[in-house]
């Protein structure tokens, strides 16, 4: 017992649990949403905690359980029939699904889903469907025969359509609670008068149904149809396909993005569009007994099974299917569909979902469709599922966008098995989801924003609403009055929005890249998670945003929240926050994330300061140089650009220190500076408070990087949830409770000598990277001397710097002041660390009291992994200034009559006489033997 006891503590203590802030008991704001939501009936419907900090268990699945056990009479459960039907681990969640029962039938949309995140053993968030009050459910016996059911669902069906059959038929109760949206016109499959058909009005009540799908034929179209199993009246009929009124699929990626064209249409020719056509590589199957090849493969194929009578494309080996475009062959839109659709699988297959993984089935892909229809749909009652491209104008299969939105219907599918219905806002997940996948195909970046560039083309707009640059909000006075296409655009303009922010905005197309494959990670995760709707344009669409925010932290650690809820923010989702505390950046930092641009500096923050002493001291002065082997008194200041004041004790402050350096990892490439601080006095709203000191003796001379952290319950830091180690520079950039300062200052007389040791570190796994030098501020004077492993150097291309000595362990290079060197080409395993010496000789021309920055850049996969800066301030007036000599360690004065003999190189500033005697300087015998020591 005793032993066991002891293997379960340490492993306790291995688990990262996440920090909830000074408050004990009070969840980790990091949506707006978290907490617990009552019904009217003041049951407990929605429970949101993604910092896990709530309702924690040894295991996930204890979490689970005992939460629905003890909390059955808040769930409205107690006494229910609860039955499990399904359990999911992810990424980081295990996800539970209950389904109630009555008298051995489900309840239709009567579902409890949990979700416990696996490392914190913990659960973060409850969706509560459930009905607590069954006594008005008729009884299960009194159910009419399946036939005489079939019969009813039938009958709309017999005009209009050559035949129609049931291919599926579920027992359930279901709440007569809304009835499906009516479209504004007829479709070609289904005009609103048989969508009429039906009890229009809903009476409220608990119904014994039958929901079955009718499958028709001449023309086809699968419908959903509810039936009364007990009266076997029809209650009502919708259409269960997918529906996009406009079609875009690609060529590379479509005609209109890639030449930024605004003339193409469906009128455009073959001259016209044979250029834009480019040749392309993707697997298919084998060919068949007769030697021809099809366009089929694992994931999808082409096959016709729509009125359009267009036979499919078939090739003798080598499998070639090239036609000149659309308008000359209408096999070309078979191409495309199938290339894209089996890219854009295979993409998502990459990113790792298991759920989705082991869900993706075969499409079968018309991509002619009928000719009469301007719609694309996704069908996904069928087995396989069928995507389905219309061709009444510019065909849906031509246009990138169109595909991936199709397809992306059948993704949601995948990750909600058992939906009955489409989410409200499933139209602008797969707008998103086919903007964002476009975008890597678009280097230009010709018309990111336009959701279907060729389909909804300027000729033929269909559409001037359906965008991803949108601009209303959903907390405008006419949102009521808003289109279905404008609600649709505007919750994509804002997932679109937290896109750029994690990257998206970036000129570097490998860094756009990037932050796709981590936003659509996040959609992923997001969409098993998405409760069912309801008629509530609105609220629907706050749930999603905040389950958008829970999912980042379940994937990323809740690194993105602050530019996931800024964006919602922006779009009138979500209210600005009450309390945002921040640590600015740098001067003129006003806590936007992500931290300015992508050349704007992130490592100079003015809110953290160190001063060397304490007694008497200002602790607003300014910052000074640490002194080494002895207290130095670090400073923080800690703003609030929220609404509310921040209470005395509900926030902490952390600081840490690590050696100059760049690629850092947090937090294994940090220590801690002294204990974490609690802010004993409010922030007040648009004020700021300073935090400190806090005492520590640095023990490595030069530079120190130093970083601090203001967390607490009502704004987590993202260290407070992350288990995982996190690059030091998108920590700063992406959370705002994050400031760092990484600049060395150092004052030189002309033609002195400043050295400077720093490392490159290596990330959490291997790397291919650079290291710039930007000297562009130094006077060209200046000559910048760096000694570091020849094993980086060997390897690398060298731009502006030269080698002048190179060692089978050490490689010296040198470059010029007002140049810009680079250094690429070089590996680092993970966790690796190169040291590196930088010697600069200052110009002989700078001006008196002027800075000069040299600025070092460590690049890691394309993206900056961390920047230093090196300030010399030129002293030239030498009449107040202190010098020590770095061969004797004597400080001397300009007068000394010594002077003369001292080296330039030797030579090291100081404003004040203190300072030299604090870096263990002793004063000279002859200029100052007041400060001499012997």
């Amino acid at each position: 017992m005793c032993a066991e006891e002891h293997v379960m503590g340490r492993n306790e203590e291995r688990r990262h649990r996440n920090d909830p802030g000074p408050l004990p008991g009070v969840p980790l704001k990091l949506t707006p949403g978290v907490g617990e939501h009552r019904g009217a009936d003041g049951v407990l419907r929605r429970y949101l905690d993604p910092g896990a900090t709530l309702f924690r268990a040894p295991t996930a699945r204890r979490a689970v359980n005992t939460f629905v056990r003890e909390r059955a009479r808040d769930l409205g459960t107690d006494g229910a029939d609860l039955r499990e039907v399904a359990e999911e681990e992810h990424t980081s969640t295990l996800n539970v699904r209950y389904q109630q029962y009555h008298q051995d039938v489900p309840i239709l949309g009567a579902t409890l889903q949990m979700v416990a995140d696996t490392g914190q053993a913990a659960v973060v968030q409850v969706e509560n469907a459930t009905e607590p009050d069954v006594s008005d459910a008729p009884d299960a016996t009194e159910a009419q025969d399946p036939d005489v059911v079939a019969k009813a669902a039938l009958a709309p069906f017999q005009e209009g359509y050559e035949a129609a059959v049931v291919v599926r038929d579920v027992l359930g109760y279901l709440r007569d609670a809304s009835r499906p949206p009516l479209p504004v016109a007829d479709r070609p499959t289904a005009s609103v008068a048989l969508l009429k058909k039906g009890k229009r009005r809903p009476d409220g009540k608990l119904h014994l149904v039958h929901d079955l799908v009718v499958e028709t034929s001449g023309p086809f179209e699968h419908f959903r149809v509810v039936v009364d199993a007990v009266s076997g009246n029809l209650l009502w009929i919708e259409t269960a396909g997918r529906y996009v009124t406009a079609t875009l699929n690609v060529y590379l990626p479509d005609p209109v993005t890639d030449s930024d064209l605004g003339t193409l249409s469906s009128l455009s020719t073959n001259d016209e569009l044979k250029a834009l056509a480019h040749e392309v590589q993707a697997d298919v199957a084998p060919a068949d007994g007769n030697g021809k090849f099809h366009l089929a493969g694992p994931l999808c194929r082409c096959v016709d099974w729509d009125e359009s009578g267009v036979a499919q494309p078939e090739s003798s080996s080598p499998p070639r299917f090239v036609f000149e475009s659309h308008r000359a062959n209408l096999g070309f839109l078979s191409a495309n569909a199938y290339y894209w659709v089996d890219s854009f699988a295979n993409y998502l297959k990459k990113l790792g979902n298991p759920q989705l993984n082991a869900r993706m089935v075969a499409v079968d892909v018309d991509p002619q469709g009928a000719p009469t229809i301007d719609r694309s749909e996704w069908i996904g009652t069928t087995v396989p599922p069928r995507m389905r491209f219309d061709m009444k104008h510019v065909p849906g299969a031509a246009d990138l966008g169109i595909i991936v939105h199709e397809y992306t219907h059948g993704v949601i599918q995948w990750l909600r098995p058992g939906a009955m219905a489409p989410l409200e806002y499933e139209h602008s997940i797969c707008d998103v989801m086919a903007g964002v996948y476009r975008d890597r195909f678009n280097p230009a970046g010709h018309r990111r924003t336009e959701t279907f560039p060729f389909d909804n083309n300027a000729q033929e707009a269909w559409s001037q609403d359906r965008r991803l640059d949108l601009t209303q909000r959903f907390d405008d006075p006419g949102f009521d009055t808003f289109p279905p296409d404008r609600r649709t655009s505007m919750l994509a303009s804002a997932l679109w929005q937290c896109y750029l922010g994690m990257g998206g905005a970036s000129k570097d197309g490998f860094i756009r890249e990037k932050a796709a494959d981590k936003f659509i990670k996040v959609l992923l995760a997001m969409v098993p998670r998405l409760a069912a709707d309801t008629p509530k344009s609105k609220d629907n669409a706050v749930h999603l945003a905040n389950i958008c925010i829970a999912a980042d932290t379940e994937v990323h650690g809740g690194l993105h929240k602050n530019v996931m809820r800024g964006a919602f923010v922006r779009q009138g989702l979500l209210p600005k926050p009450n309390i945002d505390v921040f640590i600015a950046d740098r001067e003129g930092d006003t806590g936007e994330e992500p931290s300015g641009g992508e050349n704007d500096p992130f490592w100079t923050s003015p809110d953290i300061w160190v001063r060397n002493e304490l007694e008497g001291d200002n602790p607003d002065a300014g910052h000074q140089e640490p002194i080494m082997n002895r207290p130095n008194f670090l400073y923080v200041r800690v703003h609030n650009r929220g609404t509310d004041e921040a209470p005395a004790g509900s926030f902490t402050v952390e600081t840490r220190r690590c050696d100059p350096g760049t690629g850092m990892t947090w937090p294994n490439s940090f220590k801690p500076v002294s204990e974490k601080m609690t802010i004993q006095q409010p922030i007040p709203a648009g004020g700021s408070v300073r935090v400190g000191p806090f005492p520590w003796t640095p023990t490595i001379a030069g530079h120190e990087c130093l970083i601090a952290v203001a967390h607490g319950a009502d704004d987590p830091a993202v260290t407070a949830t992350s288990g995982e180690p996190i690059p030091h520079d998108k920590l700063v950039r992406f959370d705002n409770n994050v400031g760092q300062r990484n600049v060395y200052p150092k004052p030189s007389i002309l033609g002195g000598q400043t050295k400077f040791p720093m490392k490159l570190n290596g990330g959490p796994a291997a790397t291919d990277g650079a290291w710039e030098l930007d000297a562009t501020a130094m006077p060209p004077d200046t000559q910048i001397t760096i000694r570091t492993l020849s094993r980086i150097i060997k390897p690398s291309t060298l731009t502006h710097i030269e080698a002048t000595e190179a060692g089978d362990v050490r490689t010296t290079l040198q470059m010029k002041g007002g140049d810009t060197a680079l250094v690429e080409g070089f590996r680092l395993d993970a966790n690796d660390e190169v040291f590196a010496d930088v010697t600069i000789d200052f110009s002989h021309e700078a001006v008196h009291m002027k800075a000069y920055d040299l600025v070092t850049t460590q690049i890691q996969d394309h993206e900056v992994a961390g920047r230093l800066t090196i300030e010399i301030t030129a002293v030239k007036d030498l009449s107040e200034w202190f010098f020590g000599n770095r061969n004797t360690h004597e400080v001397h004065i300009q007068t000394c009559p010594y002077w003369d003999q001292i080296s330039d190189h030797s030579k090291e500033p100081y404003p004040r006489i203190e300072l030299a005697l604090a870096h263990g300087y002793n004063g000279c015998a002859y200029c100052l033997p007041q400060h001499n020591t012997g």
